[in-house]
């Protein structure tokens, strides 16, 4: 392989590498599917609302502390890819995934109106 023809690779790789999780998300919101990175999202909002449930009380019981380690648990699982993405690809995904969201709660809506007529 020559390597003018390397260059172009190269020059487009950085492109490349910030597209591709945005063409993942487009291409799984097509499907109807949560994307891993939405489920991930999910669970992170999922342990921060249950841990500030925690924070209120003036004691926590053992099946508290369980739900606890179970959410920490399926965060980690379901984020470690995502732990050393960069700042730009993050908010781009967690964009898609509020879109995402947005279509959805406005489809359940539909669904909503049309079982009430």
């Amino acid at each position: 392989m020559r390597i003018s023809n390397l260059h172009g690779f190269f020059v487009f790789y950085p492109m490349i590498k910030r597209l591709f999780p945005l063409l993942f998300v487009l291409a799984a919101c097509g499907s109807g599917e949560k994307t891993p990175f939405c489920k991930c999202m999910e669970a992170g909002n999922e342990l921060n609302e249950f841990s500030a449930e925690i924070l209120a009380k003036s004691e926590i019981d053992k099946a508290a502390q369980t739900k606890m380690k179970e959410l920490r648990s399926t965060k980690k699982e379901l984020c470690k890819e995502y732990e050393m993405m960069g700042k730009a690809e993050m908010l781009e995904l967690k964009r898609a995934c509020t879109e995402l969201n947005a279509e959805e709660a406005e489809v359940r809506g539909q669904d909503d109106e049309n079982q009430e007529n």
